[in-house]
């Protein structure tokens, strides 16, 4: 009974349209008989919470499709899939299958319950609410204010009416911001190089832990109005035609539709609404929005759970950039063995051919000029250095210095020096410290290869001029 019911409904499950690549790739491995591959899939979407995902597994736990037939790790699929908002089985269903189960199988169903049930993804994976963020045992994240952000004129040279942007970044005891990376830029990549430029000639007031300042993450909502600068933007019409498109399953208007709310309160929309959005999409399987909860979790684990791990590893997975470089750099942390070296140079690897420029030079960075000889990999580097676009990139000094080390690895030292000119004259027009960029150049100079951190930035020593 019970086997045929449940095959009628994983194929209703799986014949239904669903507006995701993640979740449609798995559908379409499953279809095709690649179970293994779907399996792998629809995990790495269930240790997110995603309900559609856990009913599968369990669907083909029962069935022994991607491996051995497992009643008792079915039917945990089931119930932690009910927990997380399924309701692909009924009550009733789920209790005659439990009712088959021995009590030594009823334990082990409970076990994948309580790894991927919802009070697991409330402990582990959900953003926690306001409140308890908040309080967070008592940790609260160093946060930077910006102090002057410079207005363009000539963006009224864009065609676009409106536009924004959502730049992250890091900011020195200085207030100076540096190692740029855009979020999010809607509706064409230009006004995410307008918001770059912005942010880095800003001043921030620096964070401050125990009363002295210190280097902290923070990021920047940018909206662009031609009539008006930096302003709300959005009207009621495209707000409702965002919601209404990420409804009817289209994740990168949802994501986007999130964002927006969440950081332009000008647009009306509960802060209750502005984060189920951005949930949904990311439990659906878009990266962006897997990577957006990671980066805004990533202090989390100062204070209990790693609730951004999960989203970091799911986006990275998935194939976005920014996520993959970051994946490397948790596991480059500490005294990594050197299966984590390993893992990382991997992570690193998979974004060479990205047009990504804050993950290139991230990736560059570390496999150009890392002190870990096993780490760098010179032909890569060089490799990603021709995906850096630099002209489109001409702002952010970081990238040039990428593009110097790339050349210097492979012995290009030529080609190196002319690139770290231009890395210290954009540093010099936003008054960055150059002194370690002077010796990279005197390095090159002198045909020698320099290893170390390449993105570090140490504070100015000069008084800052008005921006």
């Amino acid at each position: 009974m019970r086997v045929r019911a449940m095959a009628v409904l994983l194929a209703a499950m799986l014949a239904a349209p669903v507006a995701q690549a993640d979740f449609r790739t798995a559908l379409a491995q499953y279809q095709a008989g690649q179970y293994e591959q779907a399996k792998r899939e629809f995990t790495r979407l269930a240790n997110v919470g995603d309900a559609a995902s856990q009913y599968n597994l369990g669907a083909m736990a029962l069935h022994g499709q991607g491996g051995p037939a497992d009643r008792a790790v079915a039917v945990g699929w089931f119930m932690a899939a009910r927990e997380n908002g399924s309701n692909e089985m009924d009550a009733g269903q789920l209790d005659a299958l439990q009712a088959e189960l021995a009590p030594a199988d009823l334990e082990r169903s409970a076990r994948v319950v309580a790894a991927y049930g919802r009070d697991a993804m409330l402990d582990n994976v959900l953003p926690p609410p306001p409140d308890e963020a908040a309080s967070c045992a008592g940790f609260t994240p160093p946060t930077v204010r910006v102090q002057a952000l410079p207005m363009y004129s000539h963006l009224a040279n864009l065609a676009a009416e409106r536009g924004a942007a959502v730049i992250a970044y890091r900011v020195g005891i200085d207030g100076l911001a540096y190692d740029v990376n855009s979020l999010l830029s809607a509706p064409t990549a230009v006004f995410s190089q307008q918001a770059i430029d912005a942010v880095l000639a800003s001043r921030f007031v620096p964070a401050t832990s125990d009363g002295a300042p210190v280097t902290a993450a923070g990021w920047h909502y940018v909206g662009f109005k031609l009539s008006g600068g930096f302003s709300s933007i959005w009207e009621r019409d495209i707000i409702v035609g965002l919601k209404a498109s990420g409804a009817a399953g289209a994740l990168d208007a949802l994501y986007l539709y999130g964002v927006i709310a969440t950081l332009d309160p000008a647009v009306g929309e509960s802060p209750q609404s502005a984060a189920a959005a951005i949930l949904d999409a990311a439990q659906a399987g878009d990266v962006d929005a897997q990577y957006w909860l990671a980066t805004t979790l990533a202090e989390s684990r100062r204070c209990g759970a790693d609730r951004a791990l999960p989203w970091l590893r799911a986006a990275a997975a998935g194939g976005q950039p920014a996520a993959s470089v970051t994946l490397a750099e948790r596991l480059l942390e500490g005294e990594p063995d050197a299966a984590r070296v390993d893992a990382a140079k991997r992570w690193l690897l998979s974004v060479t051919g990205s047009r990504n420029a804050y993950a290139t030079k991230h990736a560059i960075a570390h496999l150009a000029a890392s002190p870990r000889a096993e780490l760098r990999d010179a032909d890569a580097a060089l490799r990603a250095s021709k995906t850096l676009f630099m002209k489109n990139y001409s702002g952010d000094p970081q990238a040039h210095e990428a593009f110097a080390a790339a050349r210097a690895a492979t012995g290009d030292y030529r080609g190196a020096v002319t690139a770290q000119r231009r890395a210290l004259a954009a540093a010099g027009k936003l008054h960055w410290n150059t002194t370690r960029m002077q010796e990279r150049l005197i390095a090159y100079q002198d045909h020698r290869m320099w290893y170390g951190n390449l993105l570090e930035l140490p504070p100015t020593r000069e008084p800052l001029p008005d921006p």
